[in-house]
């Protein structure tokens, strides 16, 4: 790709499929190599993120074999003798998950990340598994990544760790309780933050270790939520038609709230033959009032959804953004501010009004982070041609096909009359 990327604009028409939940898969990978015999998991997401992880896992000794439309993951995992060095770049859930992981398998593991992913909270993790037992020394900054962990001497029983920085945290307890003996019992001290992922994880955990006992089997990976929210967006915003194959219509992904707010916004939604059918407005997009705390990766295809609408929007639960792959509230103002829209935080909310005059082309800034510059693919479809993205690649660690499906539904809208 060149660089700058030339954002398209246009209506958004025609049909996608969604790739498999990143969420999902990364559990069903751990899951799968914790269970001795070979699992298939069907339908999963391969991207950066998950692909981090697969890696690591099998240098902790699982075999994956990553076909066209499914993976064989054989376990049980045996890591090798001596020091395992795992950077996980700046993967958030690779991270937390390989952290419980090294801390129950037998071992010394040095686990490390981007310099992002270093100022990212490890803490209340650390703590719950020096609470069961496990030696970790932060080699940097306390509760933080780089930390050199030695394993196997985890405890069963009960564990208590704070809830209100990540869920992750709790899965990744959840996901290595069938390693300990005894088992763990997890209790939450405060709120639990998206409390969804953690009903996604003992799902997972129900088909690959019913009973807390691993055994291989087989799992199908549903459409990814958080992946959808770009193009229902697109769709809304531009006034076009897209129809969104591989969802779950009864889905427990968080993310799937998104499409009660696309409604708010005055999209049409609809089910047909399995499909998910999203409609925009005739009329403009209306303002949202929506607290995005249980499903803060939905927060940015939020913000550009109402960037453009005829009234202010709010977005409460905003506290969470800054401690993503990139300070995600901050990104969220600079991509409004980048196209004329006006946006502003106080406290916990941030607030957006449409453009004040004529929207502008715009030059953004991903910071890294995929979910940003999806997000001004949502923006640059309302705005004059000639806005850019500095870092089109970034989109590989959830969708890497997502430039080229933008542009298949751009290319399908017929021309304005």
């Amino acid at each position: 790709m060149s660089f700058p990327f030339l954002l398209p604009g246009g209506r958004l028409v025609g049909t996608v499929r969604i790739p498999g939940s990143k969420s999902l898969t990364n559990r069903a990978l751990v899951a799968a190599a914790l269970a001795p015999g070979t699992s298939v998991i069907r339908g999963p997401l391969a991207s950066d993120d998950t692909a981090t992880l697969a890696a690591a896992l099998r240098r902790l000794g699982a075999s994956i074999d990553e076909g066209e439309d499914a993976w064989r993951v054989t376990g049980p995992l045996r890591p090798p003798e001596g020091e395992v060095v795992l950077d996980v770049g700046p993967a958030g859930t690779p991270a937390r998950f390989l952290a419980a992981l090294a801390a129950a398998l037998p071992g010394r593991t040095v686990l490390d990340g981007s310099p992002r992913m270093r100022e990212r909270p490890m803490g209340p993790l650390v703590e719950a598994l020096r609470d069961l037992g496990a030696p970790i020394t932060c080699l940097g900054r306390e509760g933080h990544l780089p930390l050199r962990i030695d394993g196997g001497r985890l405890r069963g029983g009960e564990v208590t760790i704070r809830a209100d920085v990540s869920s992750q945290f709790v899965s990744a307890l959840l996901l290595v309780a069938p390693l300990v003996r005894g088992g763990l019992e997890v209790k939450l001290s405060g709120p639990l933050v998206s409390p969804a992922y953690v009903t996604l994880t003992r799902e997972v955990i129900a088909v690959f270790a019913p009973g807390g006992t691993p055994r291989p089997s087989a799992y199908d990976v549903p459409g990814d939520d958080s992946a959808a929210c770009f193009p229902i967006a697109g769709a809304v915003v531009s006034g076009g038609e897209v129809r969104l194959r591989g969802l779950v219509r009864e889905s427990a992904q968080p993310d799937a709230v998104f499409r009660s707010w696309a409604e708010s916004a005055g999209g049409q939604l609809s089910w047909r033959d399995g499909d998910l059918v999203v409609r925009g407005p005739s009329a403009g997009v209306r303002p949202v009032d929506a607290d995005v705390d249980p499903a803060p990766d939905a927060a940015l295809p939020l913000a550009a959804l109402v960037a453009f609408s005829t009234g202010v929007s709010r977005l409460g639960g905003t506290s969470r953004l800054g401690e993503k792959e990139s300070d995600r509230r901050a990104a969220a103002l600079e991509l409004l501010a980048a196209c004329g829209a006006a946006g502003a935080a106080a406290g916990d909310v941030v607030t957006i009004d449409g453009p004040a005059g004529r929207p502008r082309p715009a030059s953004f800034r991903a910071r890294d982070d995929h979910r940003v510059a999806m997000a001004a693919g949502v923006l640059a479809l309302r705005l004059p041609a000639g806005s850019t993205l500095d870092d089109p690649g970034c989109v590989s660690k959830s969708w890497p096909g997502f430039w080229d499906a933008w542009r298949q539904l751009l290319a399908a809208a017929p021309p304005s009359s």
